[in-house]
């Protein structure tokens, strides 16, 4: 006589039950993860290049206009360096040899906006009039599209 049957392993239910369960976590992870890792550190090289400009600003002796640091980007390529100095060949004292006509991540293929902006001994950005700016946003592309913004207010780089 046969009391009861023990099975050993999962019925059809359970089983269906985990994947759709992996299923829904496939699909939430899938939604978070970022376009493009490419674009995501390209915008966070932008940004570290903008804050360091800001910092020179900062602690390397404002004293006005001519003085003031900041980045320009021109087709695919930036550079920091103070305002008043040609850096075409990258060999001034005034220009960041490392931020020196660099295209993001060293990839021409990712594009980012054209344009300039300086910082005062505060931080805070103006532009090429000294006329204080409002928020400015560049736009980095390599697939889908970020921006970076600088906050006029307060010279927060975003």
């Amino acid at each position: 006589m046969i009391s009861s049957l023990e099975y050993d392993g999962f019925t059809l239910i359970e089983l269906v039950m985990v994947i759709l369960l992996l299923g829904i976590l496939s699909v939430s992870v899938a939604v978070k993860w970022p376009g493009s890792m490419k674009e995501a550190a390209a915008v966070g090289e932008f940004k570290r290049a903008v804050r360091y400009a800001q910092h020179l600003a900062i602690t390397r002796e404002f004293t006005g206009v001519a003085t003031a640091w900041g980045i320009t980007v021109t087709g695919n390529k930036y550079t920091v360096q103070r305002r008043a100095t040609d850096c075409t060949d990258c060999s001034a004292a005034d220009c960041v040899h490392d931020f020196c006509g660099r295209s993001l991540l060293d990839d021409a293929e990712i594009t980012i906006t054209s344009g300039n902006i300086w910082f005062n001994g505060l931080g805070t950005p103006f532009n090429d009039s000294l006329a204080p700016l409002d928020d400015t946003i560049f736009t980095i592309t390599e697939s889908s599209g970020s921006t970076v913004t600088i906050y006029g207010d307060t010279g927060y780089v975003e």
